[in-house]
């Protein structure tokens, strides 16, 4: 049995990713995704996760996160942070911060507070910025347009 995971190397959140999610719900193949248990559980989807190259660099270098690497913080990481489609990972720096402070479980803990409805506590995605459940405002991020 697969375990889920919700840290990653870069700082990111799996808890918050929609593929994460409906893997968790177990409705990833309804919607036309590939289950996904978090990027350090050895089965994430064949998409942007499974080819990081910022994973492939903290598996290589036997890190936990990228702040932990001599190199930190690296050109791919920074590009990596203010990739425009993602912007999310504007929040990846304050992460590190966090754990190195409080540690991971305490991010966690405050991931989990992040992402989830302030009023029904439903887990909530990146882009929502109203609670699937009941419709109260969120802090997510609008989802950017396709470029043309």
């Amino acid at each position: 049995m697969t375990t889920f995971v919700l840290d990653t190397y870069c700082g990111g959140y799996c808890g918050a990713c929609p593929q994460y999610l409906a893997t968790k719900a177990g409705n990833a193949a309804e919607l036309g995704l590939e289950e996904c248990f978090g990027c350090k559980s050895g089965a994430v989807a064949q998409t942007w996760c499974a080819t990081c190259p910022l994973k492939s660099c903290a598996e290589d270098r036997g890190i936990e996160f990228c702040f932990e690497c001599p190199d930190y913080p690296c050109p791919q990481l920074d590009a990596f942070k203010n990739m425009p489609e993602c912007p999310y990972h504007q929040e990846i720096y304050d992460s590190f911060a966090v754990i190195a402070e409080r540690g991971k479980d305490a991010w966690l803990a405050d991931m989990r507070k992040r992402w989830s409805c302030p009023d029904c506590g439903r887990a909530a995605t990146w882009w929502d910025t109203t609670c699937a459940g009941c419709g109260v405002a969120m802090q997510g991020y609008d989802k950017p347009s396709p470029v043309k």
